[in-house]
């Protein structure tokens, strides 16, 4: 009988074990699809029309710091994915133009990026 109650105990607790484990995957694979959507798709805050917002830029300002900016603004979703864009494109866009900019939440990530570079 005691033999029989340990291996139903053996045999629950490895079930919660690995059920965790898979959850805890599941969850790492759809944070990772989200992330890489972010990065490399088109969206935006909001559907059009969206709501136009004042996003200033100043010298010296670094990328990570911008992402975060327009994150408290409400203009984009994720500042790390944006980043990684910004970084994955720095290449062909050049650097980051200083001034006053009016951005829209309906703005994709693409369009941020031609703002704030420059149209480049």
């Amino acid at each position: 009988m005691l033999q029989t109650m340990r291996t139903i105990l053996i045999v629950m607790l490895n079930l919660v074990f690995y059920g965790i484990v898979l959850f805890g995957c599941v969850q790492i694979i759809h944070y990772g699809h989200d992330f890489a959507y972010d990065v490399l798709g088109d969206n935006s805050v909001q559907l059009p029309p969206g709501e136009d917002k004042t996003f200033e830029i100043t010298d010296g300002q670094s990328e990570f710091c911008v992402a975060g900016r327009l994150l408290e603004k409400g203009l984009i979703r994720n500042k790390f994915s944006f980043y990684t864009r910004m970084k994955l494109e720095k290449r062909n866009r050049g650097a980051l133009k200083s001034g006053s900019f009016t951005l829209n939440t309906s703005m994709t990530y693409a369009e941020i990026m031609d703002e704030i570079y420059g149209g480049s």
